[in-house]
C-alpha cells in the first residue's frame, strides 16, 4: 500500500547505526587474541567485559529490567517512530500474517573465534506456523508456532555448537504475533520435560520466534527510523537486542513493493562465568521485504560481542536467514515457494537432504533464489 507520509523530528536515538560504524572501524584496529569459546557469536570461556552499561536513552527507556538489568521487551504498545523519513511517498510495513502459513526459514552462518585461525560455518533449519489468526490490517494478530528442523556445524568447533543446539531442538514454542511483529503474550514451550526445564530451554520462554521483525504501526517514507526492543536464542542463549531500524529504500518492480531496511543496535546476554552480570555486543543488518504481499524475504546480519574491551577480544558472527513457504499438493508433496508465493527461478537446497547438491560454482545461490547452502559446506553471508 503506497501512500503519503509526513516528516517529522529526528532524534538523537538515529545515530545507533552511525555509533554501530564507528565501532566496527575501531574494532578493525584490535587484534583477537586470548580465550574464546564454543557457542555461535561468542562462547563461554573468557574474559567478559561484564557490567557494560546500556544507553542511557533508547529503545528499552521505561522498560522494566530483570536481574541482569536487561531490559524486558514489552507486550503491548508501538514501535517508537523517531521520524517518518520522506514525504515523497511512503509504505504501510505490517506482516500478512495468513492463517495456516507454513514457514521454512534456513540460517546459514559463519563464526569466528579469538583462538581459531578458521571461522566454523553452521546451518539451522526452523519451521514457523501461524494459526488462530483474527482481525485485519495493523488490527491482525495470529499465533506463532516456532519449532527446530535440523542443525549441523563444521570443525574447528562445530561438535560444540551442535551440543549446544541439542538442548533447544526438541523444543516447540508458541506465542501471540500482531502485524507490527510484536510478540503480544509469553512464549509457551512444549517438548521434552528435561529440555524445558533445563536453563537453555527454559529462557526460551523469552523469546520472540518470528525473527525480531517489528515494524511502525504508521505509513514510513525512506529514511524513517523507528525503536524497538525484543529477544530472540543467538550465541547458544537468549539474548536481548535495543535495535534502530530505518527504512533503506522503497522499490516498484513488476513484482511489487520491495522496501530494504537496516537495523543497527546493542545486544545484551547473560555472562555465565560473572554471576549477576552480562556480555555487550553490537548487531547491524538488513531486511528485504515484500511489501505487498506483507512478508519477508532475506535478513542478513553481523554480531559481534566483546569478550574483553581491553584486549580488543571479540567473536565475530554472521548469520543470513532465508525465509521460504511450504506448500502441499494433493499426494502430500512438499514445495518451497517465494514468501509471497512466486516459484524459484531455482529449487532451494534442504538442509540435511542428501541428495540435494547447490548448482555449479554456486556459493548458496544468488539474492533470491531461495538457497539454504549445501550441508556439509554453508557458505559465507553476503
Amino acid at each position: 500500500m503506497v501512500v503519503s507520509v509526513a516528516s517529522v523530528g529526528c532524534d538523537a536515538e538515529k545515530t545507533n547505526l552511525e555509533k554501530l560504524a564507528a565501532e566496527e572501524e575501531a574494532a578493525k584496529k584490535a587484534k583477537a587474541k586470548e580465550e574464546g569459546g564454543q557457542s555461535e557469536g561468542g562462547a563461554e570461556g573468557g574474559g567478559a567485559e561484564g557490567e557494560a552499561k546500556p544507553p542511557a536513552a533508547g529503545p528499552s527507556a521505561g522498560l522494566a529490567r530483570d536481574a541482569f538489568d536487561i531490559p524486558i521487551p514489552a507486550t503491548e504498545g508501538a514501535a517508537k517512530l523517531v521520524t517518518r523519513g520522506s514525504d515523497d511517498r511512503g509504505v504501510t510495513l505490517r506482516l500478512a500474517l495468513a492463517d495456516g502459513a507454513v514457514y521454512r526459514v534456513t540460517t546459514i552462518g559463519m563464526l569466528q573465534l579469538p583462538l581459531f585461525n578458521q571461522p566454523t560455518g553452521f546451518a539451522r533449519e526452523e519451521e514457523v506456523r501461524l494459526r488462530d489468526c483474527a482481525g485485519e490490517g495493523q488490527a491482525r494478530r495470529c499465533t506463532v508456532v516456532h519449532s527446530y528442523r535440523h542443525y549441523d556445524a563444521e570443525p574447528p568447533t562445530g561438535d560444540g555448537l551442535e551440543r549446544d543446539e541439542a538442548t533447544v531442538a526438541g523444543l516447540t514454542s508458541t506465542h501471540g504475533i500482531d502485524a507490527t511483529g510484536l510478540r503480544t503474550t509469553a512464549t509457551t514451550l512444549e517438548g521434552p520435560e528435561e529440555q524445558r526445564e533445563a536453563k537453555p530451554g527454559a529462557d526460551l520462554a523469552t523469546a520472540h520466534r518470528f525473527y525480531c521483525i517489528r515494524f511502525p504501526d504508521q505509513p514510513v517514507g525512506e529514511g524513517a527510523t523507528w525503536t524497538d526492543t525484543c529477544r530472540m536464542r543467538q550465541s547458544g542463549k537468549i539474548v536481548t537486542r535495543e535495535l534502530t531500524w530505518q527504512v533503506q529504500t522503497i522499490e516498484d518492480s513488476e513484482e511489487g513493493t520491495r522496501v530494504t531496511l537496516q537495523y543497527a543496535g546493542t545486544v545484551f546476554r547473560e555472562d555465565s562465568k560473572k554471576p549477576n552480570a552480562r556480555q555487550r555486543g553490537q548487531v547491524k543488518g538488513d531486511l528485504l521485504f515484500f511489501a505487498d504481499a506483507g512478508e519477508p524475504h532475506l535478513m542478513r546480519e553481523r554480531l559481534v560481542f566483546t569478550l574483553d574491551a581491553a584486549k580488543g577480544v571479540v567473536t565475530n558472527t554472521q548469520l543470513r536467514y532465508q525465509f521460504a513457504k511450504v506448500t502441499t499438493d494433493e499426494k502430500g508433496a512438499e514445495t518451497l515457494v517465494r514468501t509471497d508465493g512466486k516459484p524459484y527461478e531455482q529449487p532451494p537446497i534442504v538442509l540435511n537432504d542428501p541428495s540435494a547438491k547447490p548448482p555449479a560454482g554456486a556459493e548458496g545461490g544468488a539474492e533470491g533464489a531461495g538457497e539454504a547452502g549445501d550441508k556439509k559446506a554453508p557458505p559465507a553471508p553476503r
